[in-house]
């Protein structure tokens, strides 16, 4: 039987939707009794392999009880039964009625959710109507909202899993805006990794939110495509950068103007892969790309009934120029975001000769080739080093090669790719998003180089973004750079992920990131491609160190080491680059408030540190590492152990949270003053509460903030149950998207649709709760990676592969809670048994009997049982097999033996004993003084150090290279604490901690230098 109703996905036009409607039908009442609304059909007999399929848009009540997400499109059959009776469920395995959707809390309000019930239950059974219902649990409560689309027909055949890439639709979180994010992704058809992407864009004259899935439609509720784009857009926050824009014109001139050329067409007609993407318009126009690294392959069917047929050349401005010689299209784009961007240039052959002249309206620089056949193939690739090296790509890539060649080409690396995780007994919308959240793993980061070589004899070169410009051109370098990828977000999740599935391409990856180090002198903090100001933390630092230490084999890892260590210990001359606050904040251990989202600064500074002494003690140990570098290496170490530990100085115990404090050392808010619930000011894109449990790294120390254990538990407790209301704006002007998608999420203050707060359900692991982990991280897998077949997928951003990383950790039952430890805290597979195939590793299998169940009883590592909810990097590397026993209820399975820590209790923070006073001792490094021979402090009591730092000034050739360190009880007989020799600091501004080798109790202390010298800060640590 077929029952379709209304027009595509249309709806109230709101903030978060931003959809127009024309044909959905509304519902509204009054909660307390169980409302019933038919809608009208013709009778029909349910039929095997059918479906019901409706979309529902609640709108979100004031009191925030989602009363309209009780709602269901339910079957009334003719022998009195309904569908809802009969055991039904959605696509999700929800109780399919209203009370059942309404539970399961999978429906969003304010937007539209797409919801798709199997109908073989029913089979053989004849539907007399078709009713909307409505039973929320409370009384009294006004409710609305709105139903579109309903269909009952044969559902679509299931995939075989033959082709993984099949599963992967690249419209996934599209379905968005600046207002509200299910993903804000682009479409991408591309190579993995790939240098550039292909996308389809909704809106040709813009750099940020270039395809809308379904926003701003036509009078026919059609969306409009105004081309096919050449884009690096590593996120619409960023902004894209050298797009290049090819459309398809049909009309009887070649229309420049994107509105004007714009071609309507139906989602349906789209075919968005990882490989391939495919439209075809409703006014007969077809068109199809397959992608190369550095290129791809177009192929145009214009209707034989065309007035034209020309293919139009744009850009998002007036900054680009195209030129056609008779054999070849040639020219070069230059616009958008602007960090490190160099010109693109491009060279494209067609199948057919072309006529070649200027677009008809729109920009002055758009050209136009038209032809006099229907179809036309086009080959194009680009460079950022010439044309000549654009068409040398070409000739490497898709010369010779047809469209089918090369679209299955980019297939079978794909299906490599995908194929490192193979779940059994997942359903088709888990498998869509497993598949679809390894696809955008794997689009970041980008390659930035280019083969200058040959095919048989490769040699690399690159446009360096992090290099100033020669005469307005790219300075081109050797070597291999990688760009787009926010550290801030991607540290928590998709470099653990990347050294987890792919080691090898892990370690090119990290060294195509150092290859910025060692050109611009830093790593950017959101590489885009080049050095951005943007977002807290060089959190490239613990990314880096954590892959070597879970054993990537890096090409360089003293380089990637030092590229940290410049970060943690430099304090750098432009905004952009290093970490800011650093002037102050190396001495006092916290970046005061006087810099914006201090809290976020400095917390970031630690997790960072942590990594760094991590890996500093681990390559302390590598006997291929020069002896006197290793020395240094071990000293840093216990340095930068002690600094992570400085957390401990912004916790507030007047209040029990972090907060700011001010330049003078006081806390910037009294107990009164501070809301846990604000956004902004001292902390980035959240509020205090997701700032709470900001220490990953040591997570039994910050338990001993909270007075232990139990004291974390309730605290987390509490954050939970904390509803977050989007209203308390803080320091933002506006109600930011952040704010709405953390309350859409609906679990109190876990605001998980940003990064911040992703590790913060592991955290029970430490509370002696790993049960309370096991049972929120599923509750995300099943209700936030919804709606991905109408282009949402995700509950916010989803940034650089990291959102998507979070879900294929916590389906395995692993997370890298503490990113720059090699272990995985434990938590609850999804999937009944799913083989994991690293590239370049041994495959695991890891089994849970009883998965639809979330609560471990057991765990089994090769047939051993494990009684903690952690393992090592080591141990699951030597796995064959892990096997989870699930169960219906909690266990006490984990809350006996606590995870691996930094401390064992709550620490001491590493501070300076020195009393201000003098530009060398005014805990700044604005100031300096030079020293002829001797300097001296006194304490005001005695006390025992174990470290001290010397801070180099800003000019070359003023350095100490060797001194003397002595100390006095009674400021007359001095003993040698420590001397050096043949020192050297490798930049300005840094700060080198030494480590006292015979520390003791004494209230007077010098320096003494051979030769006079000029430094910015001593300091005395303890």
């Amino acid at each position: 039987m077929i029952l379709e109703t209304g027009g595509g996905p249309g709806g109230p036009t709101s903030p978060q939707a931003g959809f127009s409607s024309v044909d959905a039908v509304r519902y509204a009442g009054t909660t307390g009794e169980r409302h019933a609304v038919s809608l009208s059909v013709t009778a029909g007999v349910v039929e095997r392999g059918e479906r019901l399929r409706y979309k529902v848009y609640p709108e979100l009540d004031e009191r925030l009880e989602y009363d309209a997400t009780y709602v269901a499109v339910d079957l009334v059959f003719t022998d009195g039964t309904r569908l809802s009776e009969v055991g039904a469920t959605d696509q999700y395995g929800n109780a399919f009625h209203a009370s059942g959707q309404g539970a399961a809390k999978v429906l969003y309000a304010n937007q539209w959710n797409d919801v798709q019930v199997g109908l073989d239950v029913a089979a053989g059974k004849t539907v007399a109507d078709v009713v909307l219902t409505v039973d929320a649990p409370t009384s009294g409560t006004a409710f609305a909202g709105w139903i579109d689309d309903v269909e009952l027909g044969p559902a679509p055949p299931r995939l075989d899993g033959s082709d993984l890439a099949a599963y992967v639709d690249s419209r996934r979180g599209t379905n968005t805006s600046f207002a509200f994010s299910r993903g804000n992704n682009l479409p991408i058809t591309a190579w993995p990794n790939g240098f550039n992407f292909i996308t389809p864009v909704t809106d040709a004259s813009t750099y940020r939110w270039a395809y809308e899935y379904h926003r701003l439609n036509n009078a026919d509720n059609l969306t409009e495509l105004q081309g096919l784009t050449f884009s690096h857009q590593p996120s619409p926050w960023m902004g894209d950068r050298d797009q290049l824009t090819i459309m398809p014109v049909a009309a009887a001139t070649p229309l420049g103007d994107p509105k004007q050329r714009a071609a309507a067409f139906r989602h349906d007609d789209e075919v968005a892969r990882p490989d391939l993407y495919s439209v075809r318009f409703t006014n007969g126009l077809s068109a199809e790309l397959a992608p190369t690294d550095h290129g791809a392959i177009f192929r145009f069917s214009f209707p034989s009934d065309a007035a034209g047929r020309h293919l139009v050349f744009d850009t998002i401005d007036e900054n680009g120029s195209f030129a056609y010689d008779g054999g070849a299209l040639t020219g070069w784009v230059e616009n958008g975001a602007e960090a490190g961007r160099t010109r693109m240039f491009c060279y494209g052959v067609f199948s057919e000769v072309a006529t070649f002249g200027a677009a008809d309206g729109g920009r002055a620089n758009a050209r136009a080739c038209t032809f006099d056949v229907d179809e036309v193939t086009l080959r194009i690739a680009t460079s950022f080093i010439s044309v000549e090296q654009a068409q040398h790509n070409l000739s490497l890539e898709l010369e010779g090669r047809s469209f089918e060649e090369i679209q299955q080409a980019a297939n079978a690396i794909w299906n490599e790719r995908l194929a490192v995780i193979r779940p059994e007994g997942a359903t088709e919308p888990q498998l869509r998003t497993v598949y679809g959240n390894l696809y955008r793993l794997n689009l970041y980061p980008n390659s930035h180089f280019e083969n200058t070589g040959t095919a048989e004899e490769p040699s690399y070169g690159y446009a360096s973004p992090v290099t100033p410009t020669v005469d307005g051109k790219a300075v081109v370098k050797p070597g291999k750079m990688y760009v787009n990828s926010g550290f801030w977000d991607t540290y928590r999740t998709a470099w653990p992920a990347y050294a987890f599935l792919y080691p090898t391409l892990s370690a090119e990856l990290v060294d195509g990131f150092v290859q910025q180090y060692r050109d611009g002198g830093w790593i950017a903090r959101w590489s885009s491609p080049g050095y951005a100001d943007c977002m807290t933390g060089t959190s490239s630092d613990v990314s880096f160190a954590d892959a070597y230490l879970r054993g990537v084999e890096l090409p360089d890892p003293l380089a990637t080491y030092d590229a940290g260590l410049r970060n943690a210990t430099v304090v750098p001359t432009e905004t952009e680059v290093g970490r800011k606050g650093a002037t102050t904040g190396f001495f006092n251990g916290y970046v005061s408030n006087d810099t914006e989202e201090s809290v976020s600064w400095s917390l970031e500074a630690y997790l960072n540190d942590f990594g760094l002494a991590a890996m500093a003690s681990r390559l302390a140990d590598d006997v291929s590492v020069p002896a006197e570098r290793r020395e240094r290496l071990r000293e840093e170490a216990a340095y930068l152990y002690r600094r992570s530990q400085n957390y401990v100085l912004l916790f507030d115990p007047a209040i029990n949270f972090f907060q700011g404090r001010r330049a003078d050392g006081e806390f910037a808010q009294t107990p009164e003053e501070f809301d846990p619930c604000e956004w902004g000011g001292d902390f980035t894109e959240t509020d205090g509460w997701n700032f709470a449990f900001h220490v990953a790294h040591d997570p039994v120390g910050l338990a001993g903030l909270y007075g232990g254990p139990a004291g974390l538990e309730a605290k987390l407790d509490e954050f939970f149950a904390t509803p977050e209301l989007a209203t308390k704006k803080g320091t933002y002007d506006i109600v930011i998207h952040e704010m709405l998608e953390a309350q859409a999420v609906r679990m109190g203050q876990f605001g998980f649709s940003n990064q911040p707060a992703h590790h913060i359900a592991w955290m029970y692991n430490y509370a002696g709760a790993p049960h309370k982990t096991q049972a929120i991280a599923r509750e995300v897998l099943d209700r936030l990676y919804v709606g991905e077949q109408i282009g949402q997928g995700y509950p916010g951003d989803e940034d650089n592969g990291e959102m998507s990383a979070w879900y294929l950790f916590a389906a395995l039952g692993l997370y890298p809670l503490r990113v720059g430890a090699p272990e995985y805290a434990i938590g609850s597979p999804l999937f009944p048994r799913v083989t994991v195939s690293p590239i370049g590793g041994t495959p695991l299998v890891i089994t849970a009997s009883d998965a639809s169940h979330p609560y471990v009883q057991e765990v089994r590592v090769d047939g051993k049982s494990l009684p903690v909810a952690s393992i090592t990097d080591a141990a699951l590397q030597a796995a064959s097999t892990v096997e989870f026993v699930l169960g219906a209820e909690p266990s006490d399975w984990g809350s006996l033996q606590s995870p691996p820590s930094l401390s064992s209790a709550v620490p001491a923070p590493l501070v300076d004993l020195i009393p201000a006073g003098g530009p060398l001792f005014d805990n700044t490094s604005a100031t300096e003084a030079s020293v002829d021979s001797v300097v001296s402090w006194s304490l005001a009591e005695s006390a025992t150090a174990a470290f001290y730092t010397l801070t180099s000034a800003g000019a070359v050739g003023s350095d100490p290279t060797g001194w003397r360190l002595e100390a006095s009880v009674d400021g007359s007989t001095w003993s040698v604490l420590d001397e050096r020799a043949g020192e050297i600091f490798t930049w300005r501004h840094q700060v080198r901690p030494f480590q006292i080798p015979t520390p003791g109790d004494y209230q007077h202390y010098r320096l003494t230098f051979p030769t006079p010298v000029t430094l910015t800060q001593i300091e005395l640590l303890h």
